[in-house]
């Protein structure tokens, strides 16, 4: 058989191949980004065997796949094709109109607009699958602008994560190097303490330390070059054994056109 043959016969079983990647318009299954769901839940029914939809891999063997090969390939197909058209029906009355339910090839779709809904539609995808003594694959997954391609919603969450958790970082240490330059702490953390005494005692122990602290009869402001910094002192002192039921925190930014060292404050460098 032809390699052309093969090749028509991969587009035949996985029609509707568009909707496999959320690319193209008007075949079943086709996402389009005026949809407005972000989501979706994708249920593999099955997975046909490469040799039979990939040119290269046809190129490798050498000769194109036999007629038992695909025979086989279509038998499995029709079954699923069978399961598919059972499922479908049941998904959407369970779903309801919160849900579109699409499909392509041997694939299901269900698309949602929110990681809740999504979630929903996965817990009814896995008991409508049992009901039907059907064992498949169900994965979330998140369109991406970016890539313009849709990805599974675990790792594109890491990745957000970690975009995150760098752009923080960034923030702390442009705080930090504005705070060096100024002479001014970026932010200060606000101890109430029970009396004059208290104040006296965590002033001394913190300016030891090396933190700039500005003391007031019940109370103590302690700057900090950055927020990371302010939250792991009030974080401290909480856990430490300094502070009691009477003790009392607030983290804040700090007005840059204050004089922050107005009232005697006793300064140090930073830890």
């Amino acid at each position: 058989m032809p390699v052309d043959a093969v090749k028509r016969f991969g587009e035949v079983v996985r029609q509707g191949i568009c909707g496999g990647d959320g690319a193209g318009a008007g075949a079943e299954g086709c996402y389009g980004s005026s949809m407005g769901d972000d989501w979706r839940v994708r249920i593999a029914l099955v997975d046909l065997p490469r040799e039979l939809t990939d040119d290269d891999q046809v190129y490798a063997r050498g000769y194109p796949a036999s007629p038992q090969e695909i025979a086989a390939a279509a038998a499995v197909h029709a079954e699923m094709e069978s399961y598919r058209q059972a499922l479908i029906p049941e998904l959407g009355s369970r779903l309801g109109d919160q849900v579109a339910v699409g499909s392509s090839g041997t694939d299901i779709f269900l698309y949602a607009s929110s990681a809740g809904s999504a979630d929903e539609a996965a817990r009814v995808a896995r008991e409508v699958l049992a009901r039907h003594d059907v064992s498949a694959p169900v994965r979330t997954e998140r369109w991406s602008p970016r890539e313009q391609k849709w990805r599974d919603a675990d790792e594109m969450s890491a990745d957000v994560a970690a975009e995150r958790q760098a752009l923080h970082e960034a923030r702390q240490e442009r705080e930090r190097q504005a705070s060096v330059t100024s002479g001014r702490p970026a932010w200060e953390v606000r101890v109430e303490l029970p009396s004059h005494d208290d104040v006296v005692r965590l002033a001394g122990h913190l300016a030891a330390q090396g933190w700039r602290v500005r003391p007031h009869r019940r109370h103590l402001i302690v700057g900090a070059d950055c927020e990371d910094d302010a939250k792991s002192l009030a974080r401290e002192l909480s856990g430490d054994g300094r502070a009691d039921a009477d003790t009392a925190f607030r983290v804040r930014r700090v007005d840059i056109y204050a004089s922050w060292t107005d009232g005697g404050a006793i300064t140090g460098g930073m830890p």
